[in-house]
């Protein structure tokens, strides 16, 4: 009945059997590894579970991950509307516990593993994917059989279920007398992750919409900016990154550095979901320098059935291309010191320096409020971190979760940025240095598009606060998906409110140009195209309304993008006090002229109103060839006062150079 055990599992045994487990315990049985290219004496029934055990990923399915070895059971054959079961022959049990790894769906009952003792189900197990969401990543599962010791049972592996997540994966079932630790998978998790996002990256081909001047990763998903740092003569930018799907799921750490905030160099994958703490995600996080000038990442690790965890991870290596996770993981626990318990999903921790102080911010809830705790380092060490208490917070009818907390000095200010799933969240005020709180005085929208998400900041050279954001609303299918948003410049205006605009060494991009400092009259109605047609552009122009007009509801000037057959692609448009960008609208209050700077990088449209004062970042429907900007005012007669328009230059290479 017991099967002898495949050379994978044989080379794992080994590494756990060096672990030291007590002299007391037994050597542990292998119930099943799926190694082989069939069930061997396991009884399959049904079609879900195929002719044998999976090599990984299904057509059609998420991506797997968390497995060992090359095989494992994955019901997915079909899709999730097939239907069976997979039962082992009976087996004594006659150690402490039963473990296994196990993902899919969490249906009770109809997509679970099952011990059958005695003709009863004693013991069950599901995956965690449900109709909201979920992961296809394997986590370890323990049985404490203790009280069956002695009695005959058999394993069976159910899919019942024939809708979302109808499906089950299963892997390398035990028997034990302790629950085995699982060696460091790092470096094969590792490449099979960069090996992924270059067969991924092959595929792509010269995608027409694909940004060319946006930093975007070689291939699949990307989201928030991570530990975005300048250090040793680089901008590290590390990012969300999901090496296998074009969708959102099995996050890592993506990392690229650059000398100067416009070209991107491509480095290997920096953090991965660690299998042996059962991790299942790397969330968002930092960057920052420890007492021994060595650049730290700092994370949230999130595992099934327990509350997140802030961590930290140390370079390999000077350059910082290779890391580990810090020995004295976890950091921060959502449980504080003095009885405070914030909410499991405790995220984004972010790093500042104030007084000669460190600092971190975390995004946290209770049961009532939206909030924003506070810690000191407690060395220079930087793992070591001591609670402060809430440097902020609101009522959750207000905001439901302040993710990626950003919190700065900034102009003689402080400011905090919050992500709570809408357009991200500015607000400027003092701090309190002897109690740490955050008194704020003037609060608005970032960025008036909820498609500029995740911020995160960096510290230049000469002291400019440089901005970064996610740029979503990308559809899936395409083998990428995400950009980040042009790094940005941030300072506080006079009027207390922050100002944005595009770093200027994105000028080095610049290429043909065209434009004119007269003044040029545009007719009622009229629109004049501007600048050379392309499908990379920066306009910089200023229109002035002239006179009286027509109807105040038709009295409207803007900038349109027309695509090579004369269609709209996309419209700014000053309607009075709205201001409309690609369908996002917003209140900036009455004016009769608008200031702009555009830039169009094919799908991307970024646009800064009147110095910076308001910004809209929006994905448009541009599916290829040139586009031609053009001014124009309807309902009254209008003014180009002057404008500029450069081609720019693609920052990655076409396909074929």
């Amino acid at each position: 009945m017991r099967r002898r055990p495949s050379p994978e599992t044989a080379c794992l045994m080994a590494v756990l059997l060096l672990v030291a487990p007590p002299a007391t315990a037994e050597e542990p049985i292998i119930l099943a590894d799926f190694e082989d290219t069939d069930y061997g004496t396991w009884d399959a029934s049904g079609e879900a579970f195929g002719p044998g055990p999976a090599q990984g990923t299904l057509p059609g399915q998420m991506h797997v991950g968390g497995y060992l070895g090359n095989g494992l059971v994955n019901s997915f054959h079909g899709g999730d509307r097939s239907r069976g079961a997979l039962t082992s022959p009976d087996f004594t049990i006659n150690r402490d516990y039963i473990w296994f790894l196990i993902g899919g769906g969490a249906g009770p009952n109809e997509t679970c593993i099952e011990l059958i003792a005695g003709a009863q189900v004693a013991r069950s197990a599901t995956g965690r994917g449900t109709a909201s969401g979920g992961s296809e990543w394997l986590t370890p599962h323990l049985w404490d059989v203790r009280d069956l010791k002695g009695q005959p049972a058999r394993i069976r592996i159910v899919d019942e279920r024939t809708g979302g997540w109808g499906h089950v994966s299963v892997d390398h079932i035990m028997l034990c007398d302790e629950p085995p630790t699982l060696p460091d998978q790092r470096q094969e998790l590792l490449a099979r992750a960069e090996a992924a996002v270059a067969e991924a990256a092959v595929r792509l081909g010269d995608d027409p919409t694909r940004p060319a001047f946006h930093f975007r990763p070689p291939a699949q998903w990307m989201n928030d900016p991570n530990g975005t740092i300048y250090h040793d003569g680089y901008y590290h930018l590390f990012y969300q990154h999901n090496p296998y799907e074009d969708r959102w799921g099995n996050m890592h750490w993506g990392h690229a550095r650059s000398r100067d905030l416009v070209r991107w160099e491509h480095l290997p994958i920096a953090l991965w979901p660690s299998q042996e703490d059962g991790e299942e995600h790397i969330f968002s996080g930092c960057a920052a320098v420890n007492g021994e000038d060595e650049l730290m990442l700092f994370y949230t690790s999130v595992a099934p059935g327990r509350p997140n965890e802030q961590r930290a991870a140390l370079p390999l290596d000077p350059a910082g291309l290779a890391w580990r996770k810090h020995p004295d993981n976890p950091l921060i626990t959502t449980r504080m010191p003095d009885g405070t318990t914030f909410g499991d999903g405790m995220r984004d921790p972010f790093i500042f320096e104030a007084d000669g102080r460190t600092l971190m911010v975390v995004g946290a809830d209770t049961e009532d409020e939206a909030v924003v705790p506070i810690f000191e380092a407690a060395d220079p060490s930087l793992a070591r971190w001591d609670y402060k208490g809430i440097l902020w917070g609101v009522p959750k009818d207000t905001m439901q979760f302040p993710e990626c907390p950003n919190f700065f000095s900034l102009g003689g200010k402080f400011v905090l940025l919050n992500s709570p799933y809408r357009a991200v969240e500015y607000r400027v005020g003092s701090l309190d240095l002897d109690s740490l709180k955050f008194d704020v005085e003037a609060e608005g929208r970032l960025d008036h598009s909820p498609q500029f998400y995740a911020t995160n900041t960096a510290t230049a050279p000469d002291g400019r606060c440089i901005l970064f954001g996610w740029v979503r609303g990308f559809p899936d299918g395409l083998g990428w998906n995400g950009c980040l948003a042009l790094p940005r410049e941030l300072i506080i205006g006079r009027d207390g409110h922050p100002r944005q605009r595009p770093v200027r060494e994105l000028e080095a991009l610049r290429g043909e140009h065209r434009g004119t400092t007269r003044p040029v009259r545009l007719a009622t109605d009229e629109e004049r195209p501007i600048g050379l047609p392309g499908d990379r552009l920066e306009i910089r122009l200023r229109l002035q309304a002239m006179g009286p007009g027509g109807p105040a509801e038709s009295r409207r000037l803007g900038l349109r993008l027309r695509g090579p057959g004369g269609e709209k692609v996309a419209e700014v448009l000053l309607d009075h006090g709205t201001l409309a960008v690609a369908g996002q609208t917003a209140e900036i209050g009455p004016m009769t002229g608008l200031d702009l700077a555009v830039f169009v990088d094919r799908s991307v449209l970024e646009v800064f109103v009147n110095g910076g004062r308001h910004v809209v970042t929006r994905v448009i429907p541009y599916r290829g060839g040139a586009l031609q900007a053009s001014a124009f005012g309807e309902g009254w007669e209008s003014a180009l006062m002057e404008f500029n328009a450069w081609t720019l230059d693609r920052i990655w290479p076409a396909a074929g150079d």
